[in-house]
């Protein structure tokens, strides 16, 4: 087995872990008990943040950021995949020097994304009534709004020179752990402005924890990142999607595809 196999096997099995963590329920779920004694499910819009922050003291947050962060790695691993593969073709070290450079670099990148938690967080604290009120209160208004905003991020010049660096090509290197933590850290920033507009200004809104929407938007960060002519594509199609999706929402007000209750 080379070592570019070994790192695609483990990153699999590591996203295969994820998964069934999070279908299992075996990640922290913090305010469960509260959203079933109000009847509201998990998968509606803003569902988690809201019980999170109905609870007292620091360690329901800090349950959120790990559920988030186990979330966000199922989410990009397989987007991760290739990047990694790569990252440790280009490693001119031992076998075992690969070896805990990867461990290094996933190590902070995923620590990276865990942190991006505070933001849906904070999201839910600033918005009046938080996200699942104001969605509830204004379906259409909010959704479409959303969707717009989202297919503008994706077809913004910004968008598009973060995914090109996302993309690019590793030199050579010899990276030590240190140095991989750091790569990590800068890589995971990097890719958090890439799928800021589906993570963060859509996931939310359509409900955090909803699977369906998790696994649409896994694949579009992953078909996004290939790196050929046509993985740009695939982004601008997405954002061009989402914001004629969001215009339909806004004019025509039809049914919405989310839940509010059991």
């Amino acid at each position: 087995m080379t070592r570019t196999s070994g790192v695609v096997i483990g990153l699999i099995v590591l996203d295969l872990i994820w998964w069934t963590a999070l279908y299992t329920n075996h990640v922290p779920m913090p305010g469960m008990a509260w959203l079933m004694d109000q009847g509201l499910p998990m998968i509606a819009p803003g569902a988690m943040e809201l019980a999170t922050l109905r609870l007292d003291g620091f360690q329901p947050i800090v349950d959120y950021l790990v559920m988030w962060g186990v979330m966000m790695g199922a989410m990009m691993y397989p987007a991760m995949m290739r990047f990694t593969r790569d990252y440790a073709d280009a490693h001119e070290g031992s076998p075992a020097a690969v070896g805990r450079a990867v461990a290094a670099f996933l190590a902070s990148y995923s620590v990276i994304w865990g942190i991006t938690g505070v933001v849906p967080l904070t999201v839910q604290w600033l918005l009046p009534g938080g996200i699942y009120d104001l969605t509830r209160t204004y379906p259409h208004l909010v959704i479409g709004g959303v969707l717009v905003l989202t297919g503008l991020y994706q077809l913004s010049s910004f968008k598009q020179r973060r995914l090109r660096t996302c993309c690019s090509r590793i030199e050579p290197h010899n990276d030590r752990i240190m140095k991989a933590l750091r790569r990590g850290v800068n890589h995971g920033g990097n890719c958090v402005l890439v799928c800021f507009g589906f993570f963060f200004l859509l996931m939310p809104f359509f409900g955090s924890m909803n699977f369906l929407w998790m696994i649409a938007l896994a694949a579009i960060a992953t078909v996004e990142r290939i790196p050929a002519t046509w993985g740009k594509e695939v982004a601008v199609a997405a954002g061009t999607a989402a914001m004629l999706a969001g215009l339909v929402v806004l004019l025509l007000q039809p049914p919405l595809p989310i839940t509010f209750g059991m």
